[in-house]
């Protein structure tokens, strides 16, 4: 029977990945994956997904707060202290996290719920009314104040307001009740002016307004009268916020009360009064102005005595910022007016304000300096 022949080494062979032709020196080198193609495989989509379980349950809590603030609005009336206040902190956190992501377009946001303005209102005036308060008390007078600035509905919350900033308060409080109503009168000043300010840092922003506001941010009669008493508090702190609050209140009068303050024996009172005519357009405010931006590479001046030498490192840390502060919006504020300096007052800045780029102790404030002298050539 005839057989096969057998076979012979002749003819193509089949390749590996069974095409002809193909031969295993053809083929690409296998190499490991690289640690950056492990993490574009891997770790990225997990990200990715983590982030999106993330933002899941944020607005799941977004979904839970919305019935929550109103336990919390009715905890408020308790008759039990603590649980008042837990539920006063509560919705203080819930409205600082309505500022960073701001509630849909179809839902009112918190600080503009009645029961929420009102039930705050009514925990700060019935802890004002204690004739004899406790440190903790102090404590959250102080905390309220600084909450209801976030809310707007001035016809509830002002007149409180107005009560904590009366002279007989705490020092503490009354001064965080100032704070509150000069963040209120921000914000209407830059909805009627379309500029920035800054309530918490007291940076303000100038403008390039011509003349003050037509009309008052707050009309409130009791708490102008309280700016107004304020601005002659012995408390030198007490009247630089009230200049600072006069700058956004605006209108004729804050702008003629800013005006006698340019005397005042305060640097920082007379800074902020300065700085609020800037604000307000006026050119009252120049001559102090320059002279501040001259004093601000002086030194620390030391006190007679100190009570301990942490007394005075905290003295001198709060020239420092303080120092800082004022000289930084006193360069904004002849930065928003220059165009309208006469050439005389623009080379006594100039020469001013190289001093502070050389010598000042603040390297941001020198850096500042060096950006005004660039703009302002």
């Amino acid at each position: 029977m005839p057989t096969d022949p057998p076979p012979t080494d002749s003819g193509p062979k089949p390749s590996p990945a069974g095409l002809p032709g193909l031969r295993p020196e053809d083929l690409p080198l296998v190499v490991a994956p690289s640690a950056g193609y492990i993490i574009q495989l891997f770790l990225i989509p997990a990200m990715i997904v983590a982030a999106v379980i993330t933002v899941w349950a944020l607005f799941g809590k977004l979904a839970e707060s919305d019935t929550n603030w109103q336990q919390m609005v009715e905890e408020l009336g308790s008759s039990n202290e603590h649980r008042r206040w837990r539920a006063a902190h509560g919705l203080a956190q819930m409205l600082g996290n309505e500022r960073n992501l701001p509630p849909a377009e179809d839902r009112i946001p918190l600080t503009r719920e009645p029961v929420i303005v009102q039930g705050l209102t009514d925990v700060l005036k019935k802890s004002l009314a204690s004739t004899t308060p406790s440190d903790e008390d102090l404590e959250h007078q102080k905390f309220l104040t600084r909450t209801l600035s976030m809310m707007e509905d001035d016809d509830t919350v002002l007149p409180v307001l107005a009560t904590a900033m009366t002279a007989e308060r705490n020092p503490d409080v009354r001064k965080s009740a100032l704070m509150a109503v000069a963040a209120i009168a921000g914000r209407h000043f830059e909805k009627a002016t379309g500029f920035e300010s800054n309530a918490t840092t007291q940076d303000m922003v100038p403008v390039a307004l011509k003349e003050p506001l037509s009309e008052p941010t707050i009309t409130n009669t009791d708490v102008l009268q309280q700016i107004q008493l304020a601005s002659q508090d012995p408390d030198p702190v007490v009247r630089h916020l009230a200049a600072y609050a006069s700058a956004s209140v605006s209108g004729s009068e804050s702008v003629e009360l800013l005006k006698s303050m340019l005397s005042d024996g305060d640097t920082f009172a007379r800074a902020n009064a300065a700085v609020g005519l800037a604000r307000n357009g006026s050119l009252d405010g120049v001559p102090v102005l320059t002279e501040l931006i001259k004093e601000a590479t002086r030194p620390f001046v030391k006190a007679a005595s100190y009570e301990s030498p942490e007394a005075e490192r905290q003295a001198y840390a709060a020239f420092q910022v303080e120092q800082s502060a004022a000289t930084r919006n006193c360069l904004r504020a002849v930065g928003g007016l220059w165009d309208r300096l006469s050439s005389e007052q623009k080379t006594e800045l100039r020469a001013a304000v190289q001093k502070i780029e050389s010598e000042h102790f603040a390297a941001d404030v020198r850096n500042q300096a060096s950006g005004f002298l660039r703009e302002h050539p």
